[in-house]
């Protein structure tokens, strides 16, 4: 058995992308009919060589969240239903979490004959809107499953990606309607992470790679390095993994095909029968501290309840990155959370973004300086060194926007992308502390751009830009502000959500039916370092809502 994601078709509707939740729609290529339910074969078809089967998706202009829950995929030919990945129990999965990623759900051999991919989900959704508030509703899915069509995909690519494309959904009053395509090249190209989650028995371990038999990716061998995290609940904080531990290990995926995957253990967890917990993983910014008490506004759930603002109680959560004395307003964790006790989410293993692995002291400054992080457009590369033009930092005094200053990225751990990825123009986030002198010591870098680092198939380069939309193309934008005048402002641009776009600025129009979170419209101003959502009117971005980052 095997588990499946992602898949896209040729670039005409909107790319779509999200976080981990779990539903699937209409195929592009054809809609998203429900065949009756076929008979098993007596005799096994003909298998194709192994794929591997990713979730993708995009971010969506009317939800900042959307879970769906997954609970098996399936092939359905002339001959037959084949089941590739089943999930007990079914898996909550946030779509928009998956933009601009893939997701390898597992690695599948297809009978011959498929014609159409099923994704088996539960019969309602939940959705985080604009302003934060989650709705749940049911989800049409006739048949109990959402269908993808097989009509555009080459079976000798190697690669099924399923693109849940929420720019394509609707909500008709309280029934959330679906949409699904099979992802192309030019989706793939866009990718600048692919990662996955496994769980299974480890059969062998070492200082610098641990093997793992895992349920829906065959046998794994991980690579473990000095930015891998391991945790247990019940083994304490020095636990690592030995021979007959079952584990869940989320990684990073490089490498082409199937047989060349190549897997990067970024976190591991022990899941023996004492260590299961049921965690779930969030990740958000901390707005406030009272005790071990955490008020976060989280950007990204694996658990539905856990969005929005929310409470989290750190008394017993172990630090695999950082310490609770590194903890202020404004610095970005992810933490693994048990179910919510009267309203407060118990963390049990916590991670400080940008932060030292916990014993480390990687910059030599130990663990008493500030979280430090800057974001920036790419203006040279010489070897490690990295010169960027600051789009916006944190706890860098001499780190204003608009300044340039040089980074080492010399041993860094990309969290997506690659060193071999750096060029000019591409946007870049740095994270790690600020020494005694207030400069940057990096520990974890992030290149935003499409890369060939991440792309599944051979022959996929990265996307050429341009600097045109397509008339009403939903679109993420993150950017300073430059200029602001009535019912609208210009962005110099740092990043864009859409295929192979790269607009240096952009102007973005706001109306009374725009969202303005955490701030209002009267405190705009020149320097705000912004994100945006909304739909292209051929000169400007309507906005739906406006962030401040």
């Amino acid at each position: 058995m095997h588990r499946t994601i992602l898949a896209r078709c040729p670039r005409g509707a909107a790319l779509s992308l999200g976080v981990l939740a779990s539903a699937v729609l209409v195929a592009c290529g054809g809609g998203g009919t429900t065949d009756a339910a076929t008979t098993a074969p007596t005799t096994a078809p003909t298998r194709a060589p192994l794929t591997a089967l990713y979730f993708t998706d995009d971010f969506s202009a009317v939800y900042d969240a959307v879970w769906l829950s997954i609970e098996r995929v399936t092939a359905v030919g002339p001959s037959g239903e084949t089941e590739l990945v089943a999930f007990a129990p079914a898996r909550p999965f946030n779509l928009p979490a998956l933009k601009q990623a893939g997701a390898l759900v597992g690695n599948v051999a297809l009978p011959a004959d498929t014609t159409q991919v099923r994704v088996y989900v539960a019969s309602t959704a939940q959705l985080q809107q604009l302003d934060g508030t989650v709705r749940q509703v049911a989800l049409q899915a006739p048949g109990g499953y959402l269908a993808f069509r097989l009509d555009s995909w080459a079976a000798t690519s190697g690669v099924l990606a399923l693109d849940f494309d929420l720019p394509r959904f609707t909500l008709q009053a309280d029934t959330l309607v679906a949409a699904t395509r099979i992802a192309g090249h030019e989706d793939f190209s866009n990718w600048n992470q692919r990662f996955a989650e496994s769980e299974g028995l480890v059969t062998a371990v070492s200082a610098s790679a641990l093997t793992v038999q895992t349920r829906h990716h065959g046998l794994v061998n991980f690579i473990l390095d000095a930015n891998t995290s391991y945790y247990s609940k019940t083994r304490g904080g020095t636990w690592t993994p030995r021979v007959g531990d079952r584990v869940e290990v989320n990684a990073a995926v490089a490498g082409q095909g199937v047989s060349a995957l190549q897997f990067t253990a970024t976190f591991v967890k022990d899941e023996t029968e004492a260590a299961a917990s049921g965690l779930g993983k969030i990740e958000g910014t901390v707005t406030a501290i009272h005790g071990s008490l955490l008020t976060m506004t989280v950007r990204d759930s694996q658990w539905a309840g856990a969005t929005g603002a929310v409470s989290v109680d750190i008394a017993g959560a172990t630090f695999t990155r950082g310490s609770a004395a590194s903890l202020l307003p404004g610095v970005r964790v992810e933490a693994h959370v048990g179910a919510s006790v009267g309203g407060t989410w118990p963390a049990s293993a916590v991670e400080i973004e940008g932060a030292a692995k916990t014993g480390e002291d990687r910059g030599g400054d130990g663990e008493g300086h500030a979280y430090a992080e800057v974001k920036g457009v790419i203006q040279a590369v010489n070897g490690s060194q990295v010169t960027l033009m600051v789009m916006k930092s944190e706890w860098l005094a001499g780190a204003a926007p608009g300044s340039v200053m040089t980074v080492d990225l010399a041993g860094v751990y990309f969290k997506k992308g690659a060193a071999s990825c750096l060029a000019v123009g591409a946007p870049l986030e740095v994270k790690g502390s600020a020494d005694a002198n207030g400069q940057l010591q990096p520990l974890q870098a992030e290149l935003e751009s499409g890369c060939a680092y991440a792309a599944p198939v051979d022959g996929v380069a990265p996307p050429t830009a341009g600097t045109s939309l397509p008339l009403g193309a939903f679109v993420e934008v993150k950017g300073a502000v430059t200029a602001v005048r009535p019912g609208e402002f210009d962005l110099s641009v740092y990043k864009i959500e859409y295929s192979g776009a790269l607009l240096p600025t952009m102007t973005v129009r706001y109306s009374n039916t725009t969202l303005f979170k955490h701030f209002l419209p009267t405190q705009l101003a020149s320097g705000q370092f912004l994100e945006v959502k909304g739909s292209w009117n051929g000169q400007a971005l309507d906005a739906s809502k406006v962030e401040a980052d």
